[in-house]
């Protein structure tokens, strides 16, 4: 599969716009570590992000370029089918170029065929506007080596399969060592296991008459489990209310239309990230003790231990970050540590499908 075709395409039209990777990092904020790795089709293969990171960015770059979403959606699914053949680029589908018009058509020369005909004088071009170095030379997608570039990726695999090998074999002699070396403690335990007591069985002396006859360990035993039996079918451990860890799980619904986008911001790194998200689907986003949301608010519905958490826009609504603050204290409530309802209490009833977001 060419993964650098959709990559290739996006970069065309960009320089078609002359527009530089800067210019698309400055409207969408994703490092241009990110979009150089969109382009080349190494985020693909070599960027270990998830499929869902992967969409979220390319979606982003190409809304940038006036790429309407279900053309760039149909592409990523060509592309994970294998079946992607340049539909970007087709004159079918051909984006809109929302760049400068180009002024030297604007200032060309005007002359008359005929011989009785003044001819009028070029009219003087304005000085052209300063670009970026990539925007000034744009480099010809038929031109480029992608061979070259292809093996220079390989022997980049190569180089990290050869160091997962080698870790591999140091971890190996490393577990051969330890068990060498404490051979001897490891045979001890397992000789002290085989080593049977010999049993003795005791006899019960019978307890004068008139005095309490003190039960043996036997009939204990099965006092004991008796109680068990009794006690153990009142206990509900479904009912025990859950106790917070060090990392916390908040889903974002999109309960009543989708979201075009909703950003989250987790405190892991508090970095933004934006995710489309169509009508019935959840999104579960992990954070230690802050998380941020932003977006069509009147949409989506927060989720927390399956609770709906009510009304967060008007009661957690921060002025400072301008969107929702959700933190550890809010959701260390008695009404979130319950355990989930049965029954979504809604008629719209529970997502589609939720997806976890790990750590992003």
């Amino acid at each position: 599969m060419d993964f650098m075709s959709l990559g290739k395409d996006l970069a065309f039209v960009r320089k078609k716009q002359n527009l530089s990777l800067e210019d698309i990092q400055n409207e969408i904020k994703i490092p241009l570590s990110t979009l150089k790795s969109i382009e080349d089709g190494s985020i693909f293969t070599d960027s270990g992000e998830t499929k869902t990171y992967i969409r979220s960015f390319v979606r982003s770059y190409a809304k940038v370029l006036g790429i309407p979403d279900s053309e760039i959606v149909q592409a990523l699914n060509e592309m994970e089918d294998g079946t992607y053949t340049g539909s970007l680029l087709g004159e079918s589908k051909k984006p809109e170029v929302t760049g400068k018009p180009d002024e030297k058509k604007t200032n060309a020369v005007v002359s008359k065929t005929d011989d009785n005909e003044p001819q009028e004088e070029p009219k003087p071009s304005p000085t052209p506007p300063r670009q970026s170095p990539e925007a000034k030379s744009p480099t010809d997608v038929h031109s480029v080596n992608w061979a070259d570039m292809g093996k220079k990726f390989s022997s980049v695999r190569q180089h990290s399969n050869l160091w997962v090998i080698i870790s591999f074999f140091v971890v190996l002699i490393i577990a051969l060592l330890a068990i060498v070396f404490y051979w001897d403690s490891i045979t001890s335990v397992f000789d002290s296991n085989e080593v049977e007591e010999p049993q003795v069985e005791a006899v019960q002396p019978s307890a004068p008459q008139g005095e309490a006859q003190i039960p043996s360990a036997a009939d204990t035993s099965a006092l004991d489990q008796s109680i068990d039996s009794n006690t153990q079918p009142q206990i509900r451990q479904n009912n025990t209310p859950i106790i917070l860890g060090d990392t916390l799980a908040l889903t974002v619904y999109a309960a009543f239309n989708k979201l075009e986008p909703v950003r989250v911001t987790s405190d892991y790194n508090w970095k933004t990230n934006p995710f489309w998200m169509e009508q019935g689907d959840a999104f579960s986003f992990e954070f230690r003790d802050s998380l941020l949301i932003d977006g069509q608010y009147s949409r989506m519905l927060l989720l927390f231990n399956g609770h709906i958490i009510e009304n967060p826009r008007q009661n957690y609504f921060d002025q400072t970050f301008d969107a929702i603050l959700i933190t550890r204290s809010i959701l260390d409530q008695p009404e979130y540590l319950e355990p989930a309802p049965a029954v979504f209490p809604l008629e719209i009833g529970p997502p589609d499908s939720t997806e976890f977001v790990i750590r992003f």
